[in-house]
């Protein structure tokens, strides 16, 4: 038997024996041909396999796979007689798991960005001090008990935190999202916070929905996107007014510390001192050059007026001066008041516990014995059981 007969039969064997077979892995790389044939290999994480796929079947696909693209395909294995090389020969192929996602993703995010909705002319300014600020996530997740640690620590008193309970992982989730989105637009609130914590690209890939996206770029209060960690990206992430990488990041980036109002304050205070001491220095310049010259021309009943004229001048700038400084230390008193008055009601309500039965706020009287609540206080959760 020569070497053509066994590769020709070895190829007849094959085909009679792995056909209409259901071929799944990744592209590691690829050729396309100047016939229009595609010739390709495809691996998971121990092996790889080359494969063809000829012009009268991918023109068939309504696209062009690449590097790193995880497939499907459906097709006969068989042996390239020239080399004895065997090859998977696909009639069909489709991308398949995380490669199908991604190329929604990157299909849903090109056409929005023709559309304009990530254009920066669009992007809303957030506001430097926020005093009234929405949160839309999970009530139960992790990401919100983070962000609220880290507005405590900065012991930002002057915002109100209002949170919008809403779906982060799912189906349901880009409707539960819009609804709650919604909902906060409505109240009139200085910025709001879209915050989910990290999670697998499915995980995340309610926020690349595309009726979501819409709903945020009409939305007339300023948002933060805040999904996931640094590394993932979502829709979201390019049509909100700005990107924070994780949820913390985003209160981190939008309220300023207690300890950094108080530095602003002293700042401005020492500038308005010295813009008033400069403007000080400058008129009694030119009122002593302004006696000069009329001491000069002998006019001395002039001069007692100019000097009269300027001693007044100089009396309201000290009255306008002390006024300003006046006026700061309020300010600084006012806000010290303020946070004075948030720690107090922090103290007292921080022992408040509610209760929370299949998820919903019950009153005690209305608890019976086997049931299963959760005890929230402000910094802490517990589950129970009443006996």
């Amino acid at each position: 038997m020569t070497v053509s007969e066994l590769n020709l039969k070895a190829k007849s064997l094959l085909e009679a024996h792995f056909d209409n077979i259901i071929l799944s892995g990744e592209i590691s790389k690829i050729t396309f041909h100047t016939s229009g044939h595609w010739y390709f290999e495809l691996k998971d994480e121990k092996s790889s396999l080359s494969c063809a796929m000829f012009k009268g079947a991918n023109l068939k696909l309504n696209f062009k796979p690449k590097v790193g693209d995880f497939l499907e395909l459906e097709g006969t294995l068989s042996l390239y007689t020239e080399n004895g090389r065997y090859q998977f020969i696909a009639s069909s192929m489709k991308k398949s798991g995380f490669g199908d996602l991604e190329a929604q993703f990157l299909a849903l995010k090109e056409r929005l960005a023709k559309e304009g909705l990530f254009d920066e002319n669009h992007k809303k300014t957030l506001p430097k001090l926020p005093f009234k600020v929405g949160i839309i996530t999970s009530f139960t997740s992790a990401a919100l008990e983070d962000m609220l640690k880290i507005i405590h620590q900065k012991a930002y008193f002057l915002a109100k935190i209002y949170v919008f309970n809403a779906l982060t992982q799912g189906n349901l989730a880009p409707t539960s999202l819009i609804n709650a989105l919604k909902k906060a637009d409505s109240k009139g609130l200085d910025v709001l916070v879209l915050a989910r914590g990290g999670g697998s690209r499915e995980d995340l890939f309610c926020f690349n929905d595309e009726s979501l996206a819409r709903e945020i770029f009409s939305l007339k209060t300023p948002i933060i996107s805040a999904i996931g960690h640094e590394i993932d990206y979502v829709i979201s992430d390019f049509v909100a007014d700005f990107r924070a990488p994780t949820p913390s990041a985003a209160m981190d980036f939008l309220f300023p510390s207690r300890l950094d109002l108080e530095q602003n304050l002293d700042y401005l205070e020492q500038n308005l001192k010295n813009l008033w001491k400069v403007k000080i220095h400058h008129l009694e310049n030119e009122l002593l050059n302004l006696q000069k010259i009329l001491k000069a021309k002998s006019l001395t009943s002039l001069i007692e007026q100019r000097i009269e004229q300027n001693q007044i001048l100089f009396k309201q700038f000290q009255i306008l001066m002390q006024n300003k400084i006046k006026i700061a230390k309020l300010a600084l008193d006012k806000v010290q008041n303020a946070y004075l008055q948030h720690e107090n009601f922090f103290e007292k309500s921080k022992n408040l516990i509610s209760i929370k039965k299949n998820g919903k706020i019950t009153k005690l009287e209305e608890l019976q014995s086997g049931d299963l609540i959760t005890l929230n206080s402000q910094l802490s959760q517990k589950e129970a059981k009443i006996l």
